[in-house]
């Protein structure tokens, strides 16, 4: 496995965190994250997951990657890539799960307590494509509708090969407020948006 040298801890990090900042106060807005090649990414990996994770972890949390089909290669690629511990779904601060492989660990990942809600999982999904509603859907696309903190109203949000189960399997998760989970979706092209536990999503 290759390790990347493009990523540019300060600059990169910087406009990386800026971008998942703006997904994640605004629920259901696309934003762009910065462009870097990695020529060491496995096949099916997209180049913009690395990006988000490099800016979100380092030696002192942990991540995991769900079941998929490359879950051996993408997990052997991150240790190389990332200075970040491995742990089990229910330890890990970040899951990576392949949006369109359904994984029953997501039951399993931490919710946080009471005390401490803050100490719940961010799940980082890799799917096919994100678009916004006024944006021509696609093939293989779940369409939600998304309310709450930060929607005015409603936002439309189509996500390209997620399995249905993992719009169903959040809303139990996420049942007892303030625990749960965050879900950051990242498509090929590096586009992302951002679900916190706050917003109401309906499958339309």
């Amino acid at each position: 496995m290759l390790r990347e040298t493009t990523f540019d801890d300060v600059f990169d990090s910087q406009a990386t965190f800026r971008a998942l900042l703006d997904a994640m106060s605004r629920p259901g807005r696309i934003v762009q994250l910065p462009s870097r090649g990695y020529p060491g990414a496995p096949a099916g990996f997209s180049c913009h997951v690395l990006s988000v994770l490099k800016t979100l972890c380092d030696h002192r949390v942990s991540f995991h990657v769900g079941n998929g089909p490359a879950r051996e290669e993408w997990t052997a690629y991150l240790q190389v890539n990332l200075s970040t511990p491995l742990r089990s779904a229910d330890q890990a601060d970040y899951v990576l799960l392949d949006g369109g492989a359904w994984d029953e660990a997501f039951f399993r990942v931490k919710r946080g307590s009471l005390d401490f809600p803050e100490d719940s999982a961010t799940l980082v999904l890799s799917v096919s494509g994100v678009r916004a509603e006024d944006e021509a859907p696609g093939k293989d696309e779940t369409l939600m509708a998304l309310s709450g903190p930060g929607v005015r109203r409603r936002v439309l949000l189509g996500v390209r090969s997620l399995d249905p189960r993992y719009p169903a399997a959040r809303a139990d998760v996420n049942s007892h407020f303030p625990l749960g989970v965050d879900w950051i979706l990242v498509d090929a092209e590096g586009r992302a948006a951002g679900i916190p536990r706050t917003t109401t999503v309906e499958v339309l």
